[in-house]
């Protein structure tokens, strides 16, 4: 793979080869992946949550898609593949999404930062997989960024919402919070404008208690329109308990920062302090000493310009490993940790292209975390799927079946078409669906509604009878729980004249 990136803010051009193969599943220390697999999704996917919409006991997806305006939800069949997904509009330009209860009802909501329309919006969850029309709230110029969490300390999540004026081109720039009321409406609480000449801007945040207080603390990433000079903030910011912050402590931690994360990655007690930098293709390591108190960055590299961030145990070692998203070389890094503030290398992840966004929960219950990343320049989102996974393979004996008769009308012909399970998970077949000529019909329909355990098999004769001469045509889909669906034969019959 070649490809190039542009500079977002100076006129220069990045260009990078590189070449990634796989043939099986990829293998890393004791991590055992396999080949990604990928799900449509709207246009420009940049932000994208995990949960279970449907409420079903399955784990589903929700991408923000910035270019078709919409949100992206695609159903878990709870063994890493999902199901064709649907969207729906809302607004202009969103960038970021996260799911939680805001209403404290059992079910799942949406809160979506949305650029082009200077606010964040709310959406209730049915239940069902789908959502009631959003509640906006405004919240500072070009929101790209959110962080859910109790910050007043009443029980129900609140909002931090980082506006940085579409990256830096519109100030000014600026963070808000937004409490919960308890029902899910937000009433804004406090708003920071940033007065800053060397035109720094918000790229990230993110919600954690330093202190030991009982109470979340704030920590913002800043980045500024330069490469030259290292031009990367952390600010840390204390809770004041009422449901705002404080300024607490300023730290310069390399250039261009984006994503930040805490957990305790020493053993020690205290949160340490992760942020990815842009333009450095590293995250740097800050180990929390004491309260407020960090070590000097420490450099790890990983893929080619990181935006997204997170930890979790994937080797089963008792220690959390980092896992970076990478949107210039459309992969992601693995650091496992050692459990002493160390990490070890284990490779880097094809997925698709300009990763953006992404999560780590266990879609194939199989105990051990999976991967998902959004993919803004291949609209789509790829899975990685840990362990030995269990998915099913479909296998037909024909993709393009066609009928022709010799006599005159009537002609009456059929053909026995199968359908294989080929892989190692249960294949659920939920409808097959005939569309086209009349002609055509399904006789003694064994498939739709079975489930076909490897090596199984099941047959769907086709019957072709028709009167009228000429050429008749229909398409045959298949609905199941296989990676690619639905599967798609192509009818044709020919009756002379």
């Amino acid at each position: 793979m070649f490809g190039c990136i542009q500079h977002m803010f100076k006129s220069w051009t990045f260009c990078w080869a590189l070449i990634l193969v796989a043939t099986g599943p990829v293998l890393a220390q004791n991590l055992v992946f396999t080949p990604v697999l990928s799900a449509p999704v709207g246009a420009h996917p940049e932000g994208l949550t995990v949960g279970d919409f449907n409420e079903d006991g399955h784990l589903d997806i929700a991408t923000a898609n910035s270019e078709s305006d919409d949100v992206s939800v695609l159903l878990g069949n709870g063994n890493g593949t999902f199901r064709s997904g649907y969207s729906f509009g809302v607004g202009r330009s969103p960038m970021f999404l996260s799911a939680e209860d805001l209403n404290r009802d059992g079910t799942l909501d949406l809160a979506v930062a949305e650029t082009g329309a200077d606010g964040v919006l709310v959406l209730f969850g049915k239940g069902n997989g789908f959502f009631e029309e959003p509640v906006p709230y405004p919240s500072g110029k070009g929101p790209t960024f959110l962080a859910l969490g109790d910050v007043d300390g009443d029980d129900d999540p609140d909002m931090v919402v980082v506006n940085s004026g579409r990256f830096g081109h519109y100030p000014p720039f600026s963070w808000s919070v937004l409490l919960n009321n308890g029902q899910g409406a937000f009433t804004l609480a406090q708003h920071d404008e940033v007065q800053d000449r060397r035109g720094l801007f918000p790229t990230g945040a993110s919600l954690a208690d330093l202190d030991d207080d009982g109470l979340p603390d704030l920590t913002l990433t800043w980045s500024q329109p330069s490469w030259r000079t290292p031009n990367g903030y952390v600010s840390v910011l204390r809770n004041r308990g009422e449901g705002t912050f404080s300024a607490w402590r300023t730290i310069q931690a390399g250039f261009t920062l984006s994503a930040v994360t805490q957990t305790d990655v020493d053993a020690d007690g205290h949160l340490d302090l992760m942020v990815t930098s842009l333009f450095t293709d590293s995250i740097k390591l800050l180990l929390q000493l004491s309260p407020g108190q960090y070590t000097k960055p420490a450099n790890m590299e990983v893929g080619f310009s990181p935006v997204a961030l997170s930890y979790q145990d994937l080797d089963g070692d008792g220690y959390r490993d980092l896992i970076s998203t990478n949107r210039a070389s459309d992969s992601t890094s693995i650091l496992l940790g050692r459990g002493d503030g160390s990490f070890q290398p284990a490779g880097h992840y094809a997925v698709g292209k300009v990763p953006t966004a992404m999560g780590i929960e266990d879609f194939d219950h199989d105990g051990l975390p999976d991967i998902v990343t959004a993919n803004s320049g291949s609209d789509d989102v790829s899975i990685l799927l840990s362990g030995k996974a269990v998915i099913p393979s479909i296998s037909l004996s024909a993709e393009d079946i066609r009928f022709s008769s010799d006599a005159d009308a009537p002609a009456r012909r059929t053909h026995q078409l199968t359908v294989a399970n080929v892989g190692l998970g249960s294949l659920s077949i939920d409808k097959i669906v005939l569309e086209g000529s009349r002609a055509f019909s399904i006789e003694r329909d064994s498939c739709a509604g079975a489930t076909l355990m490897t090596g199984k098999f099941c047959a769907l004769p086709i019957h072709f009878e028709s009167t009228a001469p000429g050429r008749h045509q229909a398409l045959l889909r298949i609905f199941d729980n296989a990676p690619g669906g639905p599967r798609i034969v192509t009818l044709s019959g020919t009756v002379k004249g």
